[in-house]
């Protein structure tokens, strides 16, 4: 946990913010703004921001903020899971890479809610995407998410999760920003 709060704080410091998409960053086409993707459910609204950092981009996806119906101490277990993939000269996926991690995505997509854990942050690059989970109970995310990609065809590993009941990690990315 520490790791991945290291690096996005040290990203964050070093660059001036800015957002886009992932097709027109590999382009160089780089806005400054933050943008926030439309209500989705569970997936309610997302800030994403692009951090440069050198020649290489960190892409950062971090919730507006706590879903409504979530109460962070019932899910007090931060988990990492991470899918490193061989990156671009930007530190980005390939076309075919972002295609298995959306696959990846929408099959894991019905983990989030009030019954087991919320995703509350993304971030791309430099060869790997992070997601940051909290849950309430760890094997029992496991479970499901083995259930859901049976046979595990995904190159994801899991850090098996710190204790924040407060979600220290994602509110600090959060408040950085926003």
């Amino acid at each position: 946990m520490k790791r991945i709060a290291v690096a996005l704080c040290a990203a964050l410091f070093a660059s001036a913010l800015m957002a886009d998409t992932p097709a027109q960053a590999k382009k160089g086409a780089i806005a400054a703004t933050t943008t926030t993707q439309p209500d989705k459910g569970p997936n309610v609204s997302w800030l994403v921001t692009f951090s440069k950092q050198a020649d290489s981009l960190l892409l950062l996806k971090v919730r507006n903020e706590v879903p409504p119906d979530a109460q962070p101490a019932k899910f007090p277990t931060a988990i990492e899971m991470h899918w490193k993939y061989v990156p671009d000269a930007k530190g980005m996926p390939a076309d075919k890479v972002v295609t298995q991690i959306a696959k990846f995505e929408a099959a894991v997509d019905p983990i989030q809610g009030d019954h087991l854990g919320y995703l509350m942050m993304i971030v791309t690059g430099k060869g790997e995407r992070t997601w940051l989970w909290y849950v309430a109970d760890p094997k029992a995310f496991a479970a499901e998410l083995n259930r859901l990609i049976p046979g595990h065809p995904y190159p994801i590993t899991l850090s098996a999760g710190s204790k924040e009941p407060d979600w220290t990690t994602y509110r600090a990315m959060r408040q950085k920003i926003h």
